[in-house]
């Protein structure tokens, strides 16, 4: 199965914990037509990371990974719902998984979220011109 991870899972340390050795391969893909919003309200009051249709695209990695791990993550993130999406994956259309907020509030970003996803986008070679608006956002916090 392919799992598009597009927040913290993107840090390879999280990926390592949460998906143990079961990742198969990890490539970089662009979901157009999204934006990544912080909007899924945390235990701490501030927003988790979620996509939402509308906007210039966001940037992540496709995992192949096996069917337990997505219904671990299934399990372990009741906050969000799997759904399939279009990734672009050079340049090439592919459906993946992943996991988008059911509940959402207005909160303010959650700034080690943000420090992981740009950890992982620099780990995973994501464009600059992306981690440049991460790091934006983080230093408007």
């Amino acid at each position: 199965m392919l799992l598009f991870a597009y927040g913290t899972l993107m840090d390879i340390e999280k990926a390592g914990r949460i998906l143990k050795s079961r990742i198969k391969t990890a490539r970089k893909a662009f979901l157009p037509n999204h934006e990544l919003v912080f909007n899924v309200e945390s235990t701490f009051g501030t927003g988790n990371p979620n996509v939402r249709e509308g906007g210039d695209g966001v940037w992540g990695v496709v995992y192949e990974v096996d069917e337990k791990v997505v219904r671990k993550l299934d399990e372990t993130s009741p906050e969000y719902r799997r759904v399939e999406v279009d990734v672009l994956i050079d340049d090439k259309p592919v459906k993946a998984w992943t996991y988008v907020g059911k509940k959402t509030a207005n909160v303010p970003p959650d700034r080690s979220c943000i420090e992981r996803i740009i950890r992982g986008a620099r780990a995973h070679g994501l464009p600059e011109d992306y981690i440049k608006k991460l790091e934006e956002l983080l230093q408007s916090l």
